[in-house]
């Protein structure tokens, strides 16, 4: 979930709270991060250093320019594919305007209510292409559904932020170490099957759990079922065809 290959993101929205919110997602998520509020001051950034640029979260309805007058913009000073683009809307646009959308060289759509996992897994997508193609093998989707696991006598719950059919990572208060074995239980989107697997503890983000998006631990499947792998295979086969 945290990149150690930084990027440089602009987010562009007229919201003071979506602002904040993305800034604090991506910034976590490990990438440099500037914000602007309206499609003026992020065509005075562009102009500023437009080669400084990775990635524009551009928001489609904002005051003074809209997402669209930005990238008319763009493709009139010859600017189109110098950095990625990212879509963002509060609504889900009609296939006229995704269309619209792509011959300007956007590169996808994201809903203001997506989660901060699918956040970065939408922009991490992007922005490392090679990564995605090197995890054909094991590829990881994005969730969010809580977690029943244990540690020997001690219960608790977590959060499946993503899962592959090799493992997932686990969002907790608690300080998981490398090398600590969980039973997990949890009950996977559109199934009534109970999941119990037993894992282990491969590595830890070191952060604490209550300040952040992302703390808590990767963790490995301990031979599971064929049953469980069946089923979380399927799943991760679903996800994958609705981010493609």
């Amino acid at each position: 979930m945290i990149t150690k290959d930084s990027k440089t993101i602009i987010v562009a929205d007229d919201s003071a709270f979506f602002r904040v919110k993305l800034s604090d997602i991506l910034t976590e998520a490990g990438h440099r991060v500037r914000v602007v509020k309206d499609g003026a001051e992020l065509i005075k950034e562009i102009q500023i250093n437009s080669n400084g640029i990775d990635m524009i979260l551009l928001d489609l309805q904002m005051p003074n320019m809209d997402g669209f007058g930005v990238l008319e913009w763009i493709n009139n000073n010859g600017l189109k594919g110098k950095f990625h683009i990212l879509a963002i809307s509060g609504v889900y646009e009609a296939a006229n305007i995704i269309d619209r959308l792509k011959k300007h060289g956007v590169e996808g759509i994201m809903t203001k209510a997506y989660t901060p996992e699918e956040i970065v897994f939408r922009v991490n997508k992007i922005l490392f292409p090679l990564k995605r193609v090197a995890q054909r093998c094991d590829p990881r989707v994005p969730v969010s559904l809580p977690v029943d696991f244990s540690i020997g006598e001690i219960s608790a719950t977590g959060y499946l932020l993503n899962i592959s059919k090799t493992g997932l990572f686990l969002h907790t208060k608690k300080t998981l170490f490398p090398g600590t074995n969980l039973h997990m239980r949890f009950v996977l989107p559109g199934s009534k099957k109970l999941l119990n697997i037993k894992g282990l503890v491969k590595w830890c983000t070191q952060m604490g759990g209550e300040k952040s998006f992302f703390g808590g631990a990767g963790v490995q499947f301990v031979h599971p079922s064929p049953e469980d792998q069946k089923s979380i295979l399927k799943f991760v086969r679903a996800e994958l065809k609705k981010w493609d």
